[in-house]
């Protein structure tokens, strides 16, 4: 039982690595991929799609290390 909660901890810390790296590369990306827009909005959309990806992910990971260290109630 103690592997699998070290392998939910190895996965909440990739869970939050990618999801800070996806938020670090959507600017560029998107400077690449601003010519397949015909619109601003598209991109903009684009733009809030990856960045939201980025949330989720980070915030799963933290979920999963709450979870792994619960807080003690008082």
């Amino acid at each position: 039982m103690d592997n699998k909660k070290n392998i939910q901890l190895i996965w909440a810390a990739a869970l939050i690595l990618m999801g800070v790296a996806v938020f670090f590369r959507v600017p560029a990306v998107a400077e690449q991929v601003a010519a397949a827009f015909e619109t601003e909005k598209g991109l903009y959309f684009f733009r809030f799609s990856f960045y939201l990806i980025a949330v989720i992910l980070i915030g799963g990971g933290i979920r999963k290390i709450q979870k792994f260290w619960p807080l003690e109630k008082k």
